[in-house]
């Protein structure tokens, strides 16, 4: 298993890690299957209509506050610790965050929320921007201006170690586990099998490991977290159902100078390292516990 965590790492070290696939993109590009889709307010809807002017007043000042909402459910990007990079928040996009604020002069702050109401607490300025393993698709581009992307990822299935599931098509007459608004999720409406949906992570992986579903679908590097800190289970990965997606920040629609801000540093850590140290640094300290 540390064998496995190590070359993680190093696949990480490349920023070569490939999460779900050009089909889900295409026919469903929002990670939040139709059913738990947000109903956008009419308040949000009179903030799309919201002048780019009117947008780049709201960017935070140098000295102020950077806000940023995430799901803090998403090891290694993004959970909660004992004492993290941003108060009590710790993981990869943490440390981005972190990043990022501190080269624009500013401080970062997080508000901690459900996956599916990132995208609506940034359209009512509850958050400057939203960081969190997030999935750069076409509908999400309707809702929101993307950064550069800073990482790649796929989709994989964690199954028990004595399970006969092999491939995606494997899944089709068993109990398949989700998490709502993430990319699986997604992946697995799109294959058209029934699935179970929950909030949080560990409440899936508890499912499986209680014998109550017999397959989850995450996020790689998320399942490799999963996989080592429970007995019995092991990672099954099918590039021809699951191809990759790439994460990136998100920001209001219109706030080219926050964007701007986030790019130029996004950039600079990709070119110097930062990035790939930081995913070294975060899968070797799980791989250590």
């Amino acid at each position: 298993m540390k064998k496995s965590w190590k070359a993680a790492a190093l696949v990480f070290a490349t920023v070569m890690l490939t999460a779900c696939g050009s089909k889900a993109d295409t026919n469903q590009t929002n990670d939040t299957a139709v059913s738990a889709q947000p109903q956008q307010t009419e308040e949000s809807a009179t903030t799309d209509k919201t002048s780019e002017a009117d947008v780049q007043e709201a960017v935070p000042e140098t000295g102020g506050t950077l806000t940023f909402g995430t799901n803090a459910e998403f090891p290694p990007f993004e959970y909660v610790a004992s004492s993290g990079v941003i108060d009590q928040y710790d993981g990869i996009d943490m440390a981005i965050a972190k990043n990022i604020a501190e080269q624009n002069g500013m401080t970062a702050a997080v508000e901690n929320m459900e996956f599916d109401s990132l995208l609506v607490a940034l359209q009512n300025g509850q958050i400057d921007a939203a960081i969190a393993g997030m999935t750069v698709t076409e509908e999400r581009k309707e809702k929101a201006d993307f950064s550069i992307p800073y990482y790649t990822a796929t989709q994989v299935m964690i199954v028990k170690e004595d399970s006969d599931i092999a491939s995606a098509s494997d899944m089709a007459d068993k109990k398949i586990c989700v998490i709502q608004g993430y990319t699986g999720e997604i992946c697995v409406k799109d294959l058209g099998y029934p699935y179970e949906a929950f909030k949080k992570g560990t409440d899936a992986i508890m499912e499986l490991v209680n014998g109550k579903c017999d397959v989850v679908v995450i996020d790689s590097a998320t399942a490799q977290k999963y996989v080592f800190d429970n007995d019995g289970l092991k990672i099954v990965e099918d590039a021809s159902a699951f191809a990759s997606e790439e994460y990136a920040i998100a920001v209001k629609k219109g706030n080219t100078e926050l964007l701007d801000k986030i790019n130029k540093t996004v950039e600079a850590m990709l070119a110097d390292g930062t990035v790939a140290e930081l995913g070294a640094q975060y899968i070797e300290a799980i791989s250590a516990e």
